[in-house]
């Protein structure tokens, strides 16, 4: 299996724990390897073999493929050139590489989009020529892969809805012992991601961020203005809801520093320092369970939103990507959701206290039945591959 960052991102690594369960499940003798600098993570909580990521694991992962009957790209927002120009070349060239040694790849419930450059897009037509069969996991997605294959593109939604919660009990306790209230006061999640305007660049910011020049750069301007913004909006609910705020990173790593950016929000806040606190979970199972507990959760993240969303917790999503737009036009709460650069250029931290305030007074997730809806797909694929593997 070949997806995003699961040693640092919440989100990548809830859809990996979530496929694992489900190939264990569906071919309990299935060996599985993946991507990974966490050996240990890897086999308690994936029950896979870890490929160390770069150079160094080279050899390995094409000794894996070669081994393999079948290579799963994906899920996770792969291929895209919002970060880097790079990225869709890097990514088109992996998938490559894989099908020189393995006959079966699959494209898994893929993120798709943007691809803004003629370069990305060649770049995915021959990421999709090497694939067995292309699954893409919002209509976003869709609109953008077709064009670029002769293979009809599925729709998957993203696997993460799978993935099994935590004990709520252990959910409620953690909170507990985190001074969170549990007394029927409205609990605001709230899981950001730093400033990232869509346009061209080069370098990946994981690597960019290490460099002199850019470590002594000012904030720029407009994560100045999403910070306050974001103040405005949480102090309102604090304010009319007597809510308490609690801010729930997933990418923490450095080059993505979402703590960071709670952190900055949290500081600019007025409402009292006890209306508010962080959670730093590296437990994706956990972080769902948690989930359940709040009354809405602001999304500008995807996966926290996807697991909130699952647990049946009314969301608000702060859109960086389309996927945004895709994940909330599947879960029929298209009216949720902003686009970040239009909420910062032109200060709409009114009309986001209005979307959580109005989550708040309905009280109303997505249904049961809707999310079963979205789920049938995934589960009808997995079967398809993982029950094929069992035979």
């Amino acid at each position: 299996m070949l997806g995003g960052d699961a040693d640092g991102n919440l989100g990548d690594r809830a859809i990996l724990q979530a496929t694992c369960r489900q190939i264990q499940e569906l071919a309990p003798e299935a060996a599985v390897a993946v991507v990974s600098g966490d050996g240990a993570r890897a086999s308690r909580d994936y029950g896979a073999r870890a490929i160390a990521p770069g150079p160094r694991g080279f050899l390995s992962l094409c000794a894996a493929a070669a081994r393999s009957d079948l290579v799963l790209i994906g899920g996770g927002g792969l291929f895209q050139d919002d970060d880097s120009l790079v990225k869709m070349p890097y990514w088109a060239l992996r998938v490559a590489l894989m099908r020189l040694f393995c006959r079966r790849v699959v494209g898994y419930a893929l993120g798709v989009g943007p691809l803004r450059a003629g370069i990305s897009r060649l770049a995915a037509r021959l990421a999709f020529a090497c694939m067995e069969q292309v699954t893409v996991r919002d209509p976003e997605a869709l609109e953008v892969a077709q064009p670029l294959t002769g293979k009809r593109v599925g729709l998957v939604p993203d696997p993460a809805l799978l993935l099994p919660p935590a004990d709520p009990e252990a959910a409620r306790d953690l909170l507990r012992r985190h001074g969170v209230p549990l007394d029927g006061r409205p609990l605001v999640g709230v899981a950001l991601r730093r400033w990232f305007p869509a346009k061209p660049r080069i370098v990946p910011n994981k690597i960019a961020h290490r460099l002199p020049w850019r470590r002594e750069r000012p904030p720029e301007p407009e994560a100045e203005a999403l910070t306050a913004g974001l103040a405005r909006a949480l102090d309102a609910l604090v304010r009319e809801h007597g809510a308490f705020v609690l801010f729930l990173p997933t990418y923490t790593y450095a080059h993505e520093g979402d703590d960071r950016v709670c952190e900055a929000v949290a500081a600019r806040m007025t409402a009292p320092a006890g209306a508010r606190a962080m959670l730093r979970l590296d437990d994706a199972a956990l972080y769902k369970a948690v989930a359940g507990e709040l009354a809405v959760l602001l999304g500008g993240r995807m996966h926290p939103t996807i697991l909130a969303a699952a647990m049946g917790t009314p969301v608000v999503g702060l859109a960086y990507n389309p996927k945004f737009m895709g994940f909330f036009e599947l879960l029929g709460a298209a009216d949720r959701v902003l686009d970040v650069g239009r909420f910062v250029r032109e200060d709409r931290a009114e009309e986001l206290s209005a979307l959580l305030d109005g989550a708040l007074r309905e009280r109303s997730g997505p249904p049961r039945e809707r999310i079963e809806t979205l789920t049938a797909p995934i589960r009808s694929l997995n079967r398809a591959l993982f029950g094929e593997l069992a035979r």
